[in-house]
C-alpha cells in the first residue's frame, strides 16, 4: 500500500491506512487506561509518530511514575522526552503533498441554564411558579401573532355576542353528544368553553390538543355560554425563510448506544468507527461535531429484571467500555454528550450533565468531551440545535390514539412534530415522564431551532417541519424483550449526517 500523509496538529505522519491508525490509537488508549493513566490528545498524536509507540508509552509511564508521583495524566512533554521519531524512507519526501491547513474550529455556544443540577422542595408554591412560567412563556409566543389578547376573567365579563382571543391552559377535556367541553385555566380565572361538533375542522383541532397544553381560543359569548370559534396551538410560524449558513461542515447525530446490553451491536458500531476514521472520505472530512443524544450505556436497575439482558453488569465497566469507543473518534471531531433515562443521574427533566464521578471515567478516553444536559440548546456557528433524549414522546404515544409503538416506524415524524406544534418537549404533566417544577419551565420551545435531534424511541427518521429539520437517530441496540412485547421494531446502526450550510440530511445505516 502506498504511503500517504495526514496532518494532525501540524505533524506529518506516514501510515498505511485509516484502520491501522485507529487500531493503534485504540490500543494505546486501552493500555494507558489499564495501567491507570489518561493520555492527552496531543500525547496520543505524538505516540502515533513514534518508531515504537507501545514502547514509547511504556517508557513515558515509567518516567511519570518516577518524576510525577500521583499524576495520572500523560501529556505531550512526557512523550517527547522518551520517543524516537522515524525518518522518512529515502525518496518518499518527494511524494508528500503539502500539509493541508486545518479548517477553522466551529464555534459552539451552549445555553448554560441547562448545565445546572436543580433541586426542589416539592411545595405548592413551586408548582404554581412552574405552571405560571409555562403559561407566560407560551403566551409570549402567541403575542407575536395575535393582537388584543384578553384574560379569562375579561372573557367571562364579555357581553352577549362579543368575541375575543384568550390564552389559557387546557385543564380538562370532556366529550359530549353534540360538543366537546374544554375547561380552561389562566392566572385570573377558570372557564368552560363549548366546541360544537358541527364544525369538523375545529373538532379535529380540539381533539389533537394534549392535556396541560397552552392554547389560544377565539371565544364568542352566547348568553351565559362561551362558544369556541377557533383554537390555535403555539406552533412554529409559517413562512420562515431557510437561510444558508456560513461554514460548510457537517454534524453527525447518533443516539441510544446502550453499551453494556447484550443487544448492543458492537459490530455495527465498529463499522461506524471505521467509517468516521476515513480521512479520505469527503463526508467524514467535513464532519466536525458528533452529538450523542442520550442512553450511551444501558445502565443498571433501570427497569425490572434488566440484569437478564446485561452483558456488563457494572456501571463503571459499562462507562469504561464506552470511553474506549469514544477514544476512537478522530481528534478533529468534537464530541458532545447528552444524557438519557438510562444514565446514572436523576430521571426528572431537565436532566443535568453527567456528574464528575462518571465524567472522570469517560475522560480517560484521552480527549476533550462536551458534557451537556437534557435537553440542550447548542449554537454551532449561526445554526441553533435543540438536542433532547425524548422521554416526553412516551406520553405523546400513549395519548394520541393514532400513534402506537407498533406503528412508530410510520408515525414517528408525527409524534415529533406534535412537540413542535405544542412548543413543548413534554406537553403532558404528571404522566410517565417526571418533570421538575422549576421557577422557569425549561422545556418550552421558546426559540426556533434549525435542527431538533431526538432519540429514545429507537426508530430513525429524518424530515422537516416548517423549515426545522426533525431527526431521530435510531439506536445501536437490537430489539429487547420489552420492545417485542410492544411491537416496536427498532432501526439499528444509524447515524444522521447534517450539513450545517444548507441543512441537507442523510441517514447512513451501517449493516
Amino acid at each position: 500500500m502506498a504511503p500517504r500523509k495526514i496532518a494532525l496538529s501540524g505533524n506529518v505522519r506516514v501510515i498505511g491506512g485509516g484502520a491501522l491508525e485507529r487500531r493503534l490509537a485504540k490500543k494505546l488508549v486501552e493500555e494507558a487506561m489499564r495501567r491507570g493513566y489518561t493520555l492527552t490528545k496531543r500525547a496520543l498524536e505524538l505516540l502515533g509518530s513514534a518508531e515504537d509507540p507501545i514502547k514509547a508509552l511504556d517508557k513515558a509511564i515509567k518516567e511519570v511514575q518516577e518524576r510525577k508521583r500521583g499524576s495520572t495524566v500523560i501529556d505531550a512533554a512526557d512523550i517527547e522526552g522518551v520517543m524516537v521519531i522515524p525518518s522518512p524512507p529515502r525518496g518518499v519526501e518527494a511524494t508528500f503533498e503539502a500539509a493541508a491547513e486545518a479548517p477553522p474550529e466551529p464555534e459552539i455556544e451552549v445555553d448554560e441554564r441547562f448545565l445546572n443540577e436543580y433541586r426542589i422542595k416539592g411545595s405548592i408554591d413551586e408548582f404554581n411558579a412552574y405552571f405560571r412560567s409555562r403559561y407566560e412563556k407560551s403566551r409570549r409566543i402567541f403575542e407575536e401573532r395575535l393582537v388584543g389578547l384578553v384574560d379569562l376573567r375579561s372573557v367571562l365579563k364579555m357581553r352577549d355576542g362579543q368575541e375575543a382571543y384568550t390564552v389559557a391552559m387546557l385543564f380538562e377535556k370532556r366529550d359530549g353528544e353534540r360538543a366537546i367541553f374544554i375547561a380552561l385555566d389562566d392566572p385570573t380565572a377558570q372557564a368552560t368553553v363549548i366546541v360544537p361538533k358541527n364544525d369538523k375542522k375545529l373538532i379535529e383541532v380540539a381533539e389533537s390538543v394534549l392535556p396541560d397544553s397552552i392554547i389560544a381560543v377565539k371565544v364568542c359569548k352566547r348568553g351565559e355560554s362561551l362558544i369556541a370559534r377557533e383554537i390555535l396551538l403555539p406552533d412554529i410560524p409559517t413562512g420562515l425563510q431557510e437561510k444558508w449558513a456560513l461554514g460548510d461542515f457537517n454534524v453527525c447525530l447518533i443516539s441510544d448506544l446502550h453499551v453494556g446490553s447484550k443487544k448492543f451491536r458492537d459490530d455495527l458500531f465498529e463499522k461506524f468507527l471505521d467509517w468516521i476514521n476515513r480521512s479520505g472520505d469527503p463526508e467524514v472530512r467535513e464532519t466536525r461535531i458528533l452529538i450523542i443524544a442520550g442512553d450511551l450505556i444501558d445502565g443498571v436497575g433501570v427497569y425490572p429484571n434488566q440484569h437478564n439482558e446485561l452483558e456488563i453488569i457494572s456501571l463503571r465497566e459499562q462507562l469504561e467500555k464506552l470511553a474506549g469507543l469514544v477514544s476512537e473518534i478522530p481528534p478533529h471531531i468534537k464530541v458532545a454528550i447528552v444524557p438519557g433515562n438510562h444514565e446514572p443521574i436523576q430521571r426528572a427533566l431537565p436532566q443535568p450533565p453527567l456528574s464528575g464521578e462518571y465524567r472522570s471515567i469517560l475522560e480517560k478516553c484521552g480527549r476533550e468531551l462536551l458534557f451537556l444536559g437534557n435537553p440542550a440548546w447548542i449554537r454551532v456557528g449561526s445554526r441553533l440545535l435543540l438536542v433532547y433524549h425524548g422521554q416526553g414522546l412516551d406520553d405523546i404515544i400513549q395519548s394520541v390514539p393514532e400513534i402506537s409503538h407498533s406503528n412508530l416506524n410510520e408515525r414517528i415524524g408525527e409524534a415529533m412534530e406534535i412537540m413542535l406544534r405544542h412548543r413543548h418537549l413534554c406537553p403532558i404533566y404528571g404522566e410517565s415522564t417526571p418533570i421538575l417544577p422549576l421557577a422557569e419551565d425549561l422545556l418550552v420551545i421558546d426559540k426556533i431551532p434549525s435542527i431538533l435531534h431526538v432519540g429514545h424511541v429507537h426508530v430513525a427518521y429524518a424530515g422537516a417541519y416548517r423549515g426545522i429539520r426533525v431527526i431521530n437517530a435510531g439506536t445501536w441496540q437490537e430489539q429487547t424483550s420489552y420492545q417485542r412485547s410492544m411491537g416496536l421494531n427498532p432501526t439499528v446502526g444509524v447515524a444522521a449526517i447534517v450539513n450545517l450550510k444548507d441543512l441537507s440530511v442523510r441517514l447512513k445505516q451501517f449493516m
